[in-house]
């Protein structure tokens, strides 16, 4: 008795096979290049609309700008006086105060001594007649000192410290106190107290400006819900009638999404420009501040980095807040 051998699918099953797996890469292509354009068009339609309501689109930037450039602008501020500190903390000295009796024999004696404490860069001695010199060129007090019988002015070692000095307090007050029992010490200033202060003040600075973000974020999302709840309001027909004709979510919720997308990206951008307009506006006073003492200090913008930012912040910002309120009231709004 004959075995039945299996069939094998003949040209015309191969050929409806082959046909089936094009049709259906066919289909796959149409539906990703629609997608695509649907992307496409509602990016440029929802700018569109945008443009289309002019003072209501610019109030609504002007309030997520001012939102985001508050907490950007005192991050900046403290970044640039902490820069300033720093500066200044190079360029602070202690200044030792001999007895008025110390010759320049006895002080470069002194000198060489001090250079054995450790935290000392540089020492430069200021003898009694340069010290009056200079008092007389900044007082503007030179005819009543010259009414003087003798000069009241002991001679100065200015010490220049390390910068392992400058950033420990603890180290600064041990180095003061071994300057301070020398025998030739008269007296030791270091204006330490108001640089622990600078300092305290730049760290809460910086924690305010995070905390001050985090607030305004909030109110941004808040901002862009309610103009997206609005818009959603206003085009009620239209969505209605996308619906009946089988529109899913998705493509409901995607022009407000680009809608949220550019106004937070527009709002960053102005934020970036409130920020660097601030900042070249207070250029003067903080030159006449790093003048006073004799740094080339330059205020520094948001730069590139800070403009990337704002926009990331912006744009993430009005997309999630358009996001929650399409996911809130777009879904009520169903055909009956």
């Amino acid at each position: 008795m004959r075995r039945s051998e299996p069939r094998r699918p003949g040209k015309r099953s191969q050929r409806r096979t082959a046909i089936g797996a094009s049709g259906s890469r066919t289909r796959f292509r149409q539906r990703i290049r629609s997608y695509l354009q649907h992307h496409r068009q509602t990016f440029y339609d929802s700018l569109a609309r945008l443009r289309a309501t002019p003072v209501q689109s610019v109030m609504t930037l002007l309030v997520i700008a001012i939102a985001l450039a508050l907490p950007a602008g005192l991050y900046v501020a403290m970044e640039n006086l902490h820069q300033l500190g720093g500066e200044i903390r190079t360029s602070a000295r202690m200044t030792v105060f001999l007895k008025r009796d110390t010759g320049p024999d006895a002080a470069r004696a002194a000198m060489a001594e001090f250079r054995q404490l450790a935290g000392i860069e540089s020492l430069t001695y200021v003898s009694r007649e340069q010290a009056l010199a200079e008092f007389e060129e900044l007082s503007g007090f030179g005819d009543i000192l010259d009414s003087l019988e003798q000069n009241p002015l002991p001679p100065v070692v200015l010490v220049q410290f390390d910068s392992h000095v400058r950033a420990d307090p603890q180290a600064l007050t041990a180095l003061a106190a071994g300057l301070a029992e020398h025998p030739r010490v008269d007296d030791v200033a270091v204006d330490r107290l108001w640089l622990q202060r600078l300092q305290a003040l730049l760290e809460t600075g910086r924690d305010l400006a995070y905390a001050l973000g985090a607030l305004l974020g909030l109110g941004v999302l808040l901002v862009m819900g309610n103009t997206i709840r609005l818009a959603i309001e206003n085009r009620r027909d239209e969505i209605l009638v996308v619906k009946l004709v089988g529109g899913t979510d998705s493509y409901v919720r995607r022009p407000f999404l680009y809608t949220g997308l550019w106004y937070g990206i527009g709002g960053g951008l102005l934020a970036w420009l409130l920020v660097l307009g601030g900042l070249m506006w207070m250029q003067g006073a903080i030159e006449r501040v790093a003048g006073l003492y004799q740094l080339g200090f330059a205020l520094s913008g948001p730069g590139v980095e800070g403009f990337f930012i704002l926009l990331l912040a912006g744009g993430g910002l009005g997309l999630a807040g358009a996001w929650l309120a399409v996911a809130q009231h777009a879904r009520r709004i169903e055909p009956r």
